[in-house]
């Protein structure tokens, strides 16, 4: 094993990047609705579905119950439907346990959330069934909403918004897999899109909510869409999303050390465009960045044990392992075709083991030269630390990079504190 001493000393980065204030998620909800009349259907007494996913998207909460608080003042009836394929086991009780763990409980957003799960054939796309839970024909209104981003399988035109959102959200568990499998046969732009506009022919869908976020995560824009704008507006808005796309200011690295990753983070449990390894056998590679080793610490708290993702990693603490619970994962991993997703690296009782490890396995190096980062998880890119070379090079693009320079704290067992810890301590110094 290389000797501790050997190992770089790492600088803390900023990544600068710009500071958008918190906005009123109920007055930007109430500008676009008056904006499309997207609610302006819907009648006293008629009963208004709202989809709602697994992600952490920051104003969920808020948005999710100022829409229904709108919906209810029109004197309809509003009601949630858990919008998440195959997350939290595919099974009724486990997706409102992810929604409970995300915060969004039926008191929060002031509508019953539904709590069946039957997934029957409304059609047919390209030879391949399409799915919607029963619940949507016992319903007049359906309203998409969801966060438009990168989607981190394929790279489209359209991937992750209000489309996906209808075929994987409303199909549930049956939806996800019939997506999944057309994906593999016609590529998945062509299966989200071809799956969506028969769901949009087929169902009362009104329209839908986007919502962008910047690089820090807080809400950049909310969007209402009415039904027959979203297939040419979700285009407009992901070339706008890929703006706000938090990167690695790095294009080539040796090593990057990630502490955590979840279905909150990503729903490949790291951002694949990040870290540059979609590793999906049927859709483009990323060619941007490569890194030579992931080591990965932890599962998000958030994320309940599904581990989909910990295969992108090249090693891991035996904690992940520990923590990952083996059928949701695997029932999250087939049903999106990604048994690759899901492989168990190299696995090590240590942080110290997995780290040494991944130094053993990059070829020769130096302490000066080494191209190492480690940050919290791919979805918080603003701080995050990196050897001399590293530092040198972000000092080159105008970061932020810091004075003082520290040694891996490892404990007397070997384990790290969290990056996290690590930046709350420093900026306590300053």
């Amino acid at each position: 094993m290389e000797k501790l001493e050997k190992y770089p000393k790492l600088h803390l980065i900023h990544q600068n990047f710009q500071n958008t204030l918190e906005p009123d998620i109920q007055e930007l909800l109430y500008l676009e609705l008056e904006r499309t009349k997207l609610l302006k259907k819907i009648k006293p007494g008629q009963k208004v579905l709202i989809t709602v996913g697994s992600r952490g998207i920051q104003c969920l909460a808020a948005l999710i119950s100022s829409l229904v608080q709108t919906i209810k003042d029109l004197g309809a009836m509003p009601s949630i439907l858990p919008s998440m394929g195959s997350h939290g086991g595919g099974t009724p009780s486990g997706q409102i346990d992810v929604l409970n763990h995300l915060g969004l409980t039926e008191s929060i957003l002031g509508a019953p959330i539904h709590k069946e799960l039957e997934s029957i054939e409304v059609g047919e796309a390209l030879g391949c069934p399409v799915y919607a839970d029963r619940i949507v024909f016992e319903v007049d209104h359906i309203i998409l909403a969801n966060r438009i981003k990168k989607h981190t399988e394929f790279i489209g035109t359209i991937e992750s918004g209000l489309i996906k959102m209808a075929v994987v959200g409303l199909g549930r568990i049956a939806g996800a897999e019939a997506m999944h499998q057309l994906a593999v046969k016609s590529t998945y732009e062509n299966a989200i899109r071809e799956m969506g506009r028969v769901l949009l022919e087929k169902l009362p869908i009104l329209g839908g909510i986007a919502i962008l976020e910047d690089k820090r995560n807080i809400t950049a824009k909310i969007e209402a869409i009415p039904a027959k704008q979203l297939f040419a507006r979700e285009v407009e808005l992901l070339k706008e999303a890929k703006q706000h796309h938090a990167q690695l200011p790095f294009d080539q690295m040796d090593i990057l050390l990630v502490d955590e990753i979840g279905k909150d983070i990503s729903g490949a449990g790291f951002d694949t465009k990040v870290i540059g390894r979609i590793r999906n056998i049927y859709e483009k590679e990323c060619e941007w960045p490569k890194i030579t080793r992931i080591v990965l610490r932890d599962l998000s708290k958030k994320t309940g044990g599904n581990a989909l993702g910990l295969g992108l990693a090249d090693y891991v603490h035996e904690r992940v392992v520990k923590k990952m619970d083996p059928e949701i994962t695997a029932i999250n991993c087939i049903t999106a075709v990604a048994p690759e997703k899901a492989r168990i690296p190299i696995t090590l009782s240590s942080d110290r083991k997995a780290l040494e490890a991944s130094f053993r396995s990059i070829g020769p190096w130096e302490p000066d030269t080494v191209r190492m980062a480690w940050i919290i998880s791919t979805s918080e890119l603003e701080r995050l630390a990196v050897s001399p070379a590293l530092a040198e090079e972000a000092r080159r693009q105008g970061l932020g990079v810091s004075h003082h320079a520290f040694s891996f704290p490892f404990d007397i067992n070997g384990e790290l504190s969290g990056l996290r810890e690590i930046i709350n301590s420093f900026d306590k110094k300053q």
